[in-house]
């Protein structure tokens, strides 16, 4: 039967789980109450990994059944549990409850002998079977843990005594291993944290909102007192995966307060965390730096969701969704709401709404990934409301930023999705009918049309077509032959050697290609598209810019139908995947249907790439239509201290007749950015 869950009140609200007092080996035992937020409820939140966050302590045992329930224990060391298991229960309002085992471990090293302790805990307190109620408390993280009084951090348990003790689990069902846990937690003083709440909570009480200096002074006697009953020094700090975790980044970083506890062992700050690993030579775990960093920042402009994505793309969860919306809370520049939204309304801000973006498990990978893409042309960073004074030139170059991030965004997006965008079209294709897939890649409005403006640059026109891949990989001959070949368009062994590098380190590259990283490399047809040379506050600056009386449908009309571009037959469905060189040492993969004289794009800061066909080749400025997709070689020194030094350049409007613009303006529905995205390099 399903615990019955008390019901959240109407407004801002969460469950609270009260712990009840015990010993080592009691039963864990909890109330669950619900509580609005608007009663100022004190209490502690658990930050922790719904796995466990070593590889040892799965073998751990987590409950424990007493010889004589009705005989109390008081953590006598001579005191042995009846059995172990290595399944946790919560007894949770009369119900027995299965916990994870982490959490069991967790729940028991932090619960007090003495006094309850009022924790939020999100696999308790959030009905996980209840979709609706799941959006609702994610969307809710930010008010959670940043009113929390302070955030437990629970890192696991790896005590050298407790794994001596391991071995003989199947002789005798765990007690010696219990028993040195036990014995580990009665010389620590996570189990006073009980205690320090309970006077943490006295105190506020008496004294208030008054008095600020007196209560400073009681807070930091009450913390030194709680640290100084650790008899275990600082030796319990250990490698774990827990600064891995996706959620940890806000829980940590929105905190009041931090404690971090390692096993019996609890720290009340992350200097003496990071203090206890120099002094065991312990190098810090992965991740763990980049949070404390991340805490330090977070009043500041590096908290905006963009900025938060990208560098923490690498954490983990289970649930790929979790990579943006575990991050939500901590972004300053949107709010989480509930889903779901309304995906045909039509975007064209003006930086002076509130941005929300919506949490909603039951969105496709497709619908989140477009969300977070039209999040781009509504962050407040590239805004400045009316009533500020404004610099024309500072607005010209936020646009231009934006314009220009779309295509590499949109990629940071798909691979921190884990590429389960692609994946989840890939079945649809499948499986759906014509009108259904269009109705599901159509993506969002922006500027009255289901089309996205994105800014790129002219990487070269392709001067030769090679072998086709599968020659390359299957015939060295066929690859040496087309090296040789570059001697008809390059002439200067400076441009030669330079080609040479880049081959070097591309052609190793695609041989390692699996057949999807290969099939990427495709024609696109059949989809609104143009690309244009971009003038002057051209028409996607108009676009971009949000005044009120801008009419993005008709600007977006306008392009597609002045800058049409003449019909452009479909490759055969057999036709190949070639080599190519290009002007300016551009080299890489074209797809079917390419031709010499087509122009390749590329994006900045990412190896995104196109192949487009200028409507009329003797005219510089001819409006390009989309061949597909292509896969392009770098030059070694392409990054630099200020980043893609070459598109940077590209992207840079030079004075009249300096050096040819290369800037291109396109416009492309919502399925081409995201096929030409999928798995890019940035």
């Amino acid at each position: 039967m399903a615990f019955p869950y008390p019901p959240l009140p109407g407004g801002d609200a969460l469950r609270l789980l009260t712990l009840k007092a015990g010993a080592f080996f009691d039963p864990l035992e909890a109330d669950l109450a619900a509580v609005a937020f608007s009663a100022r409820p004190q209490y502690l939140a658990l930050s922790y990994t719904w796995g466990d966050p070593t590889s040892e302590q799965p073998s751990m045992p987590v409950d424990f059944t007493k010889v004589d329930p009705n005989v109390p224990d008081d953590n006598s060391d001579y005191l042995e549990p009846a059995s172990c298991r290595k399944e946790g229960t919560l007894a949770l309002n009369g119900h027995d409850v299965p916990i994870g085992h982490n959490l069991a471990m967790a729940l028991r090293h932090v619960r007090s002998a003495s006094h309850p302790l009022t924790i939020w805990v999100d696999a308790v307190c959030i009905n996980q079977a209840d979709i609706d109620e799941r959006n609702s408390q994610v969307a809710l993280m930010s008010l959670i843990y940043s009113r929390a009084v302070a955030v437990v951090c629970w890192m696991g348990l790896n005590v050298k005594e407790v794994m001596g003790a391991l071995p003989t689990f199947d002789e005798d069902g765990g007690i010696q291993a219990g028993m040195a846990m036990r014995n580990c937690y009665n010389l620590g003083n996570s189990k006073e944290l009980g205690s320090w709440f309970a006077g943490h909570k006295a105190a506020q009480a008496d004294i208030g909102s008054r008095y600020v200096a007196e209560s400073r002074d009681a807070e930091k006697e009450a913390l030194e007192a709680m640290a100084a009953v650790n008899q275990q020094g600082d030796y319990m700090v250990m490698k774990t995966g827990y600064w891995q975790r996706i959620w940890v980044v806000q829980e940590v970083c929105l905190a009041q307060r931090n404690f971090f506890v390692y096993g019996p062992t609890l720290m009340i700050d992350e200097e003496v965390v990071r203090y206890a690993y120099q002094m065991n030579q312990l190098k810090e775990p992965t991740g763990m730096k980049s949070m404390m960093e991340a805490r330090k920042r977070r009043f500041g402009d590096t908290m905006r969701l963009g900025t938060l994505i990208e560098d923490f793309a690498a954490q983990r969860c289970a649930e790929p969704r979790d990579k943006i919306y575990g991050l939500l809370g901590l972004a300053n520049d949107i709010s989480a709401v509930e889903g779901p939204g309304d995906d045909d309304a039509i975007v064209q801000d003006s930086g002076d709404e509130d941005v929300e973006f919506i949490v909603d498990y039951r969105r496709s990978f497709y619908a989140v990934w477009c969300d977070a893409v039209q999040y781009l042309f509504r962050c407040p960073y590239y805004f400045v409301p009316a009533h500020l004074d404004k610099d024309e030139g500072e607005l010209r170059r936020l646009r231009h930023e934006r314009l220009t991030n779309v295509v590499r965004f949109a990629g940071i997006v798909q691979n921190t999705l884990e590429d389960e965008v692609e994946r989840e079209l890939a079945g649809l294709t499948a499986s759906s009918s014509a009108s259904d897939m269009q109705a599901i890649l159509r993506g969002r409005q922006l500027f009255g049309r289901y089309l996205l403006p994105v800014r790129g640059y002219l990487a070269g026109k392709i001067l030769d077509l090679g072998p086709t891949y599968t020659d390359f990989v299957r015939s060295g001959r066929q690859q040496k032959a087309w090296t040789a070949k570059w001697r008809k368009h390059y002439r200067k062994e400076p441009d030669l050697v330079k080609l040479r590098q880049m081959e070097e380190t591309y052609s190793a590259k695609i041989l390692k290609y699996s057949e999807a990283d290969a099939a990427r490399v495709a024609p696109i047809r059949g989809e609104p598209f143009v690309a244009f040379f971009s003038p002057d506050d051209g028409p996607l600056d108009t676009l971009t810019a949000a005044p009120a009386d801008v009419d993005g449908e008709t600007i977006m009309n306008n392009m597609l139908s002045t800058l049409a571009t003449k019909d452009i037959p479909e490759a055969p469905p057999d036709a190949p995947v070639n080599r190519f060189l290009g002007t300016d040492h551009c080299m890489g993969l074209a797809p079917a249907g390419a031709a010499i004289g087509d122009w390749v794009l590329r994006f900045w800061d990412c190896d995104a790439a196109i192949v487009v066909r200028p409507d009329n080749e003797s005219d510089p400025e001819s409006p390009c239509a989309l061949i597909g997709r292509a896969d392009v070689a770098d030059i070694r020194d392409r990054k630099g201290i200020h980043g893609d030094v070459v598109a940077n350049e590209a992207l840079t409007r030079h004075p009249y007749g300096a050096k040819q613009d290369k800037r291109m303006d396109m416009v492309m529905t919502w399925h081409t950015l995201q096929r030409i995205t999928a798995s890019i390099i940035t």
